[in-house]
């Protein structure tokens, strides 16, 4: 498990990388409440997000900083709505790529059925039945 600490005066945050089951998990906390969890499949995924989500906090605490008599919920829920943010942007591109990459291989993968089906028999074509 990776962690890493911010110190906004009294106020404390954390970011947190760790394996959850086969895959992994990223998230942040701010005080004692969780404001940001995110699951990957893939290891690379989720450290390059590690990167972005440690890159988006202190952005973020520069940009947007705190004062000691700032309303607590308040600030939270306004971080986690920033984190997701961008959380959802970094999907979107990873999720574009494997849009792309399956699409291709989907086309390749039918163009290669047609050649091969003008050499099938019509009569030996196999239907689909539901099984009890």
């Amino acid at each position: 498990m990776k962690k890493y600490t911010y110190k906004m005066g009294k106020f404390g945050c954390r970011t947190y990388f760790k394996t959850a089951g086969s895959g992994y998990e990223v998230g942040a906390y701010f005080g004692s409440e969780k404001v940001f969890t995110g699951n990957f499949i893939h290891k690379t995924e989720a450290n390059q997000y590690w990167t972005l989500l440690n890159k988006d906090m202190k952005t973020f605490c520069a940009k947007y900083w705190v004062t000691q008599k700032a309303p607590v919920a308040w600030y939270q829920n306004f971080m986690k709505n920033y984190i997701y943010k961008n959380y959802y942007k970094f999907l979107d591109t990873k999720f574009g790529r494997y849009q792309r990459e399956y699409s291709t291989a989907v086309r390749k993968h039918e163009s290669k059925y047609h050649k091969l089906r003008r050499n099938w028999e019509t009569s030996e074509r196999l239907t689909l039945k539901n099984a009890a």
